[in-house]
C-alpha cells in the first residue's frame, strides 16, 4: 500500500510539473506569435488561464499534503502542551475536512450549473473549470481521512466530537435566526482568529470562516463561495506569480547569490562595518531576482552568517542585520506581494516595481548608517579596497544575472509586453543561466523545481481564492465605510491615516505573515484612499514596506525565525539586539510616508 502510495504522488508531482511546463509553453507561444510574427493566437490565453486554474487546485491539494499552506503555529506551540496540542491540531484537520467535502459538493453542483456556459474563443464548457475544484476537494477529503484514521483512537474519537461539537453549538447560538450580518462579520472574524491561533492553514480558516458566515446569513446562495473562490484566482494578470516564483526558484539554485554578493563586496566591503553593509546591497540585488522574501532571508543568511560571525560580529548583531536587510528587500523588485496587489486592486504591477526602488534605498541608507556607526564605535577593522581586476571579475560575474529585473523592468516600461508575458520569458532566461552558462541546475531538480512551484502556487492562489470571499462579505457588510467613518472621526490628516495604516499592516502582518495580511487589509483600507486623497500608488508601496517590517517584528515575525536558525540563535536573544535596527525600519518608513515623491518620482518618469 505505501509502495502505490509513493508510485501515486510521484506520478501526480510529474503531472503538476508538467501542467505547469506547459502554462509556460503556452504563454511563452502567445509572447513569440505576438511579438515577433505580429499574428497572435487568440486561444493560448484562454487555453493558459483554464490550465492555471487547474495547476491553483491541484498545487492547494499538494501544499495541503506537504505542509505548504501558510500557517502560524508559534501561539500554539509556545502556550500548549504536546498533548493538548494534538488534540487541537486534529480538531482543526476535521473541520478542514468538512470544508473540502462542501468545496467537493458545491464544485459538483457548480460542474451541472455551468454545462451550458462556454468559454468565448475555444468553447470549451466552464464546467471543466468547476471540476478542478471538485476534484482537488474530493483529494483533499481522501488524505484527511487517511491522515484522521492514522491517529490514535482515542485521539480521532475526542477530535471528532470536539468537532461535532464545535459547529453544533456554533450553529444553536447563531444560526436561528435574530442577528444581523454586522453581527455575524464579527463571528466569523472572531472564528477565523481562533482557526489561526489553532495552527489552521489562513487560506482554510479564511474559507471555513467565511462558508460559516454564509450559512449563518441565509440571505446569499451558497454559490457564491465558489464564484468568489473561482472568480479571485481567475485573472490573467495574476498568471505572472507562478512565473516569477519558478523565475526565482531557478535563480536560487543557479549560482546567483555567491556572484551577487561578491559584487555587493566590491562596492561597500572596504568601508567600516562592510560586510554587514555587503549584507544589505547584497540583498538588494539578490531580491530583485527572487521576487520572495523568505528565499531572501534563507538565501542570504546561509551564505553570509558564517563570514559574518568569523569576521567579529555577534550572533546577535547577525541576525539583526540579515533581517532588517530582507525586511527592506521586499520592496525591491520582482515581488510576488506586489503582482498579487495589482492583481487584486488594479494597480499597475510596472508602477509598483518602479515605485518600490527609492524607498528601497532611503531604507537600505538608514541601516548602512547604523552598521556604520556601530562599527566605528567597536572598532572594527576595515578590510582592503578590491582590486581593479578583483572589481572587474565581480561585475562579470554578476552582470548577467542582474540582467534578469532590467528585462523585466525593461519590457514593462517600455510597453512591449505585460508583466505575465515578461514573467514567462524571465523564467527561460534564469533556466538558461542556471541550466546551460553556470551548469549548476541539474536535470533531476527540474521536475522538482516545477512541482515546488506549483505547490507555492496554490498555497498563494488558494489564499486570493478564500480572500476574495471575505472581502466580497466585508464589503456587503458596509465595514470599510465603517471604518472610514471611524478614522475621520479621530483625525481628517491623509498622513495620520497613512501611519494608522502602516501600523495596522506591520502588527497584521507580523501574526499573518505578509500576504494574507495584504489580502485581507487592503479591500479595507483602499477605498479610503479616495476619501482621504492618497495616490494608491503611494498606498501600496506603504503597504508592502510595512509587511516587509511585520514579517521580522519580534517575537512572532516569521522571517527573524529563520534568520536566528541559522545562526543557531534563540528567538528570545534577538529581540533586544534587533531593536536599533527596527527603529531604522520605522524611520525609513516614516520618511517614504512623509514624503510621496520617493514612491512616486520614478513612475512618474516611465509611466506618464
Amino acid at each position: 500500500m505505501a509502495l502505490f502510495r509513493d508510485h501515486a504522488e510521484k506520478v501526480f508531482d510529474w503531472i503538476v510539473a508538467l501542467a505547469l511546463f506547459a502554462l509556460n509553453v503556452l504563454v511563452f507561444t502567445q509572447v513569440v506569435s505576438r511579438y515577433i510574427f505580429n499574428s497572435p493566437i487568440s486561444w493560448t490565453e484562454e487555453m493558459a488561464r483554464i490550465l492555471f486554474v487547474w495547476i491553483c487546485f491541484m498545487g492547494t491539494f499538494l501544499a495541503l499534503k506537504t505542509k505548504g499552506h501558510i500557517a502560524i503555529e508559534t501561539l500554539l506551540n509556545t502556550f500548549v502542551g504536546a498533548k493538548a496540542r494534538g488534540y487541537v491540531t486534529a480538531t482543526a484537520d476535521f473541520l478542514i475536512l468538512y470544508y473540502c467535502i462542501y468545496l467537493a459538493y458545491m464544485g459538483v453542483v457548480m460542474v451541472h450549473k455551468t454545462t451550458q456556459d462556454f468559454t468565448p474563443v475555444m468553447l470549451i464548457p466552464f464546467s471543466y473549470l468547476y471540476v478542478a475544484i471538485a476534484l482537488s476537494g474530493t483529494l483533499m477529503v481522501c488524505y484527511l481521512l487517511m491522515r484522521a484514521f492514522s491517529l490514535e483512537r482515542k485521539t480521532l474519537i475526542i477530535s471528532f466530537l470536539a468537532s461535532i461539537a464545535l459547529c453544533g453549538v456554533v450553529y444553536f447560538i447563531f444560526g436561528r435566526g435574530g442577528f444581523t450580518g454586522g453581527n455575524l462579520v464579527a463571528v466569523m472574524l472572531v472564528s477565523f482568529f481562533l482557526f489561526i491561533v489553532a495552527g489552521m492553514p489562513i487560506a482554510f480558516a479564511l474559507g471555513i470562516g467565511s462558508t460559516q458566515f454564509l450559512l449563518l446569513y441565509q440571505q446569499v446562495p451558497l454559490v457564491v463561495t465558489h464564484t468568489r473562490l473561482f472568480g479571485g484566482i481567475d485573472s490573467f494578470p495574476l498568471l505572472a506569480v507562478p512565473f516569477f516564483i519558478l523565475a526565482g526558484e531557478l535563480m536560487n539554485l543557479g549560482g546567483v547569490t555567491v556572484r551577487l554578493v561578491a559584487l555587493a563586496k566590491v562596492i561597500v566591503g572596504h568601508i567600516r562595518g562592510g560586510l554587514g553593509m555587503v549584507v544589505v546591497v547584497g540583498e538588494y540585488f539578490f531580491s530583485g531576482i527572487s521576487g520572495s522574501t523568505i528565499a531572501d532571508v534563507s538565501a542570504i543568511a546561509s551564505l553570509l552568517t558564517p563570514a559574518m560571525k568569523k569576521a567579529g560580529y555577534s550572533s546577535e548583531d547577525t541576525v539583526s542585520i540579515v533581517s532588517s536587510a530582507t525586511a527592506m528587500g521586499i520592496l525591491v523588485p520582482p515581488c510576488i506581494p506586489m503582482v498579487v496587489l495589482g492583481g487584486i486592486t488594479g494597480i499597475s504591477v510596472g508602477a509598483l516595481f518602479m515605485g518600490g526602488f527609492l524607498p528601497a534605498i532611503v531604507i537600505s541608507l538608514c541601516i548602512m548608517a547604523l552598521i556604520y556607526y556601530k562599527a566605528v564605535r567597536a572598532g572594527m577593522a576595515v578590510d582592503k579596497k578590491a582590486t581593479f581586476k578583483e572589481a572587474v571579475k565581480a561585475t562579470g560575474g554578476a552582470i548577467i544575472p542582474l540582467m534578469l529585473p532590467v528585462i523585466i523592468l525593461g519590457g514593462i516600461i517600455g510597453g512591449a509586453a505585460t508583466p505575465t508575458e515578461i514573467s514567462v520569458i524571465a523564467v527561460l532566461y534564469a533556466f538558461i543561466l542556471g541550466k546551460f552558462f553556470y551548469k549548476e541546475i541539474p536535470w533531476s531538480e527540474i521536475v522538482p523545481i516545477l512541482t515546488r512551484s506549483a505547490i507555492m502556487t496554490g498555497s498563494v492562489m488558494f489564499l486570493v481564492g478564500t480572500a476574495s470571499i471575505l472581502s466580497w462579505i466585508l464589503s456587503i457588510n458596509q465595514i470599510p465605510q465603517r471604518i472610514g467613518e471611524l478614522i475621520v472621526h479621530f483625525s481628517s490628516s491623509p498622513f495620520v491615516f497613512l501611519l494608522l495604516c502602516n501600523l495596522c499592516f506591520i502588527l497584521i502582518g507580523c501574526v499573518l505573515e505578509g500576504l494574507p495580511a495584504m489580502l485581507i487589509l487592503v479591500p479595507i483600507f483602499l477605498p479610503l484612499t479616495v476619501q482621504f486623497g492618497v495616490n494608491q500608488l503611494h498606498f501600496g508601496i506603504l503597504v508592502i514596506a510595512s509587511l516587509g517590517i511585520g514579517l521580522f517584528l519580534p517575537p512572532l515575525g516569521m522571517g527573524i525565525y529563520i534568520a536566528c536558525a541559522f545562526a543557531k540563535l534563540d528567538i528570545g536573544k534577538s529581540i533586544v539586539p534587533f531593536m536599533p535596527y527596527l527603529a531604522c525600519l520605522i524611520v525609513g518608513l516614516l520618511i517614504i510616508t512623509a514624503f510621496p515623491w520617493f514612491t512616486l518620482v520614478l513612475p512618474g518618469i516611465f509611466f506618464k
